[in-house]
C-alpha cells in the first residue's frame, strides 16, 4: 500500500505548523514548510520579502522544493504510521499565492494540477492565535487575504475539509478521526 499524502494548507498563522509539529510528535511522518528556509535565504540577500520582490523565482524554487517532498512521499520506509505522510503547505499554494498578487499565468495552473493529495484540510484565518515571526511577513488582514485564494485552488481538484477553530490537540483529533 503507498502512503497517502495529507496536506494542512491555509492562512499564514492561522496553526498550520503547530499541527504539523503535533502530529509529528504522535509519530506521523512529516515535511516542514519549505517557504521558511527561502525567505531566511533571500534575507541574506538583502530581500526583505523574497517573494514580493521576485515572485517568480521565488515561486520556482519553492515549486521544486514542495515537488521534492511531495515524490518523497513513496519513498519512505514502509512502516510509516498509518501510511500518512502530512505536509505544511502544498504545492497549489504556489498558485493561489500568484493568483493573490495577480503574477499567477496558465504555466502555474498546468503545473500544480499534475500534483493530487490523498486529502486536503484547511485551516481559517484566526486572529486570536496569529502572530507575525521572522518568516511570516504578513499582517492579519493580509493571511485574510490569501485564504480565499487557498482555499479555491485546492477546490478545483481535491475535496477540501475545514479543521475547525480549537485547540491543537483537538485539532489533531479531528484530523486523525477523520481520516
Amino acid at each position: 500500500m503507498q502512503n497517502k499524502r495529507v496536506v494542512i494548507s491555509g492562512a499564514p498563522g492561522a496553526g498550520k505548523t503547530s499541527l504539523i509539529e503535533g502530529l509529528q510528535a504522535r509519530g506521523y511522518e512529516t515535511f516542514q514548510e519549505y517557504s521558511r528556509t527561502l525567505i531566511e535565504e533571500g534575507k541574506k540577500q538583502g530581500k526583505s520579502n523574497f517573494f514580493l520582490s521576485d515572485p517568480q523565482e521565488f515561486s520556482e524554487r519553492i515549486f521544486l522544493g514542495r515537488k521534492a517532498q511531495f515524490e518523497a512521499a513513496h519513498t519512505l520506509e514502509k512502516d510509516v504510521k498509518n501510511a500518512l505522510v502530512f505536509y505544511d503547505r502544498g504545492i497549489h499554494d504556489i498558485q493561489a499565492y500568484l493568483e493573490a498578487i495577480h503574477q499567477s499565468n496558465s504555466s502555474w495552473e498546468n503545473r500544480v494540477r499534475l500534483f493530487q493529495y490523498d486529502f486536503v484540510f484547511l485551516v481559517e484565518p484566526w486572529e486570536a492565535i496569529y502572530q507575525k515571526d521572522k518568516q511570516r511577513l504578513e499582517s492579519f488582514q493580509q493571511a485574510e487575504m490569501y485564504f480565499p485564494f487557498i482555499e479555491r485552488i485546492f477546490e478545483k481538484n481535491h475535496t477540501v475539509v475545514l479543521i475547525p477553530k480549537m485547540s491543537i490537540e483537538d485539532r489533531i483529533e479531528f484530523v486523525e478521526d477523520y481520516l
